[in-house]
């Protein structure tokens, strides 16, 4: 098995639905993904959600493609339409970035938690 980096930011609104997906499809190695919260001030609502690390080939190349990630999806008995692949890959940013480059880019930062 091959493996890439990949740093994805995903949409607050997208982010359940994504996470819920990288489960179902990667299994074990793709629970708990999106937990991370981010903003554009570090303070208040998450506006989007952040996940990075080491992930399969093959699971890269159902990131890159709407019509991948719909064939993907129905191999594995989860219902999506290629309609909701292409939405959920629109509201998020993948690369091969570093984390904080890639939150650098898109001038987001962590959220911080209050005590």
């Amino acid at each position: 098995m091959s493996y890439v980096h990949r740093t994805i930011v995903i949409t607050a609104a997208k982010a359940a639905r994504a996470a819920d997906l990288c489960a179902q499809l990667a299994g074990p190695p793709g629970s708990g993904m999106f937990t991370t919260a981010l903003n554009a001030t570090g303070t208040g609502t998450a506006t989007h959600y952040i996940s990075a690390g080491m992930i399969e080939e093959q699971f890269a190349a159902v990131l890159s493609d709407p019509g991948v990630m719909q064939g993907a999806c129905t191999s594995a008995g989860i219902s999506i339409t290629l309609a909701e692949c292409t939405a959920l890959l629109a509201a998020a940013d993948i690369s091969s970035e570093p984390p904080f480059v890639a939150l650098a880019r898109m001038g987001l930062m962590l959220k911080q938690e209050t005590i």
